[in-house]
């Protein structure tokens, strides 16, 4: 966890301190020098009805933080508690990501997908580095995945809601997912009960808003006005889109090379997929086009990695954690490599502070790149000790007593699918919408 996170977060991390400290939403600007000097405050600060300035951040930055605050008291405000939080909060969605894909294709898939999924993606280096929205949206997506399938529609509604106590929009994940859902299914009940529970997190969302800033409105954390004015000049910015994929520091691609071989396997498979999959990482999609019409793609600053693109990311991770048995051969022959690539280029960031990109430069300049260049004394150590340890995860896999024990719960029928020099195989189960899941 970031022990000096970014404005973004750390202001989130002041409010729940002072929250936690004295009970009052609303502290004094002049205790935190970082916004009272900053020459962009504003930012970070909105007004609430009376007229007072306070923090303006996504409820649920500020709220799930205040527990640790209060465990942790201190005289001064310090990143550590907060930094917890979005640590655990994290390992929680990695977790539920494991117990989602091992009984549909056995502890070996389910292992390796959830290894990469919190060591080789911004999980690592932005949801748990610190109090981001995104550590909300990522642990309420795979919530609502795990819930889908198995087939707990209230809780896909209240994972549903935690997410969108993150980010608002993200609403769009569980309201695509719910009703899209139904739909193939023909069972309005699930969209009626998802919606409810989501619908109750956003009342409780704006009784938040309410106590902090005087407002019913959810959107009272941040300045909405802003958002509503980009819509205009993003809406058909073509260059802006791409940014969210390609761009050298922002892109999602050049930091998650494994996406060019697992979404060609994961369109072949798209028919076998589970329906909620594909409503699932559809209404990924729809959150990130709703994320490039509010906003610009690059994120700001002060962190590693992309984060803007996150959530698309975890929205699409179930459909091709579960494809991957339908990959090329040329695709197992680049698995391996491409996936120590990821954790590689991951790592540095999120085990160390100030390997950042400016956000002028993000087209054109990569914080891996630019540390290898500038920094290579802090960097070079650094990524080859996580090579090594790569490297014996991978000897471990390969070893006969784990892969006995890995092999033992997975299910039938058998297909080849965990490239690593072509040595090991797993089981994956594809079943249709409509079938019956077993008692495991």
């Amino acid at each position: 966890m970031s022990t000096n996170p970014s404005p973004d977060a750390f202001t989130a991390d002041f409010a729940a301190w002072h929250i936690a400290r004295s009970g009052d939403p609303v502290p004094d600007i002049s205790d935190f020098p970082l916004l009272d000097d900053n020459s962009i405050r504003e930012t970070w600060i909105v007004e609430t009805t009376d007229g007072r300035e306070a923090v303006g951040r996504a409820p649920g930055v500020i709220a799930v933080a205040v527990p640790a605050y209060a465990l942790l008291p201190s005289t001064v405000i310090s990143a550590v508690p907060g930094g917890l939080t979005a640590a655990l909060l994290s390992a929680a969605a990695v977790v539920l990501l494991f117990l989602l894909l091992r009984d549909r294709t056995g502890s070996r898939t389910a292992l390796v997908a959830a290894g990469l999924f919190a060591f080789a993606t911004p999980v690592w280096s932005v949801a748990a580095d610190a109090m981001w929205p995104h550590t909300l949206t990522t642990l309420g997506i795979v919530g609502m995945a795990w819930a889908a399938d198995r087939r707990r529609w209230w809780l896909v509604g209240l994972f549903g809601g935690f997410a969108l106590w993150g980010r608002l929009h993200a609403a769009l994940v569980c309201a695509v997912l719910g009703v899209g859902t139904a739909g193939s299914r023909r069972l309005p009940g699930i969209a009626v009960r998802a919606g409810v529970a989501g619908g109750a997190m956003l009342a409780l969302m704006s009784v938040w808003t309410r106590w902090m800033y005087g407002s019913w409105d959810p959107t009272s954390g941040y300045r909405a006005g802003d958002f509503g004015d980009n819509v205009t000049d993003n809406a058909f910015n073509i260059l802006n889109y791409l940014g969210f994929l390609v761009s050298a520091d922002r892109g999602l691609l050049w930091w998650s090379p494994l996406l060019v071989l697992l979404v060609p396997a994961a369109w072949r498979n798209r028919r076998e997929l589970p329906d909620w999959s594909r409503w699932l990482a559809l209404g990924g999609l729809s959150y990130l086009v709703s994320q490039a019409v509010l906003n610009r793609f690059s994120g700001g600053d002060q962190f590693y990695g992309y984060r803007t693109s996150l959530e698309l990311l975890v929205s699409i991770t179930p459909a091709l954690a579960l494809s991957a048995h339908r990959m090329s051969d040329r695709a197992r022959r680049w698995f391996t490599p491409l996936a120590v690539l990821q954790v590689v280029l991951i790592a540095p960031g999120a085990v160390r502070d100030g390997f950042y990109s400016p956000v002028a430069d993000v087209w054109w300049r990569n914080a891996f790149l630019d540390a290898l260049v500038l920094r290579p004394l802090d960097l070079i150590p650094l990524a080859a000790c996580v090579l090594v340890v790569a490297m014996l995860a991978l000897r471990l896999l390969r070893h006969p007593r784990v892969s006995r024990m890995l092999e033992a719960d997975a299910p039938t029928p058998c297909h080849s699918v965990g490239p690593v020099s072509g040595e090991w195989t797993t089981a994956v189960e594809s079943r249709s919408s409509d079938q019956p899941r077993g008692p495991g």
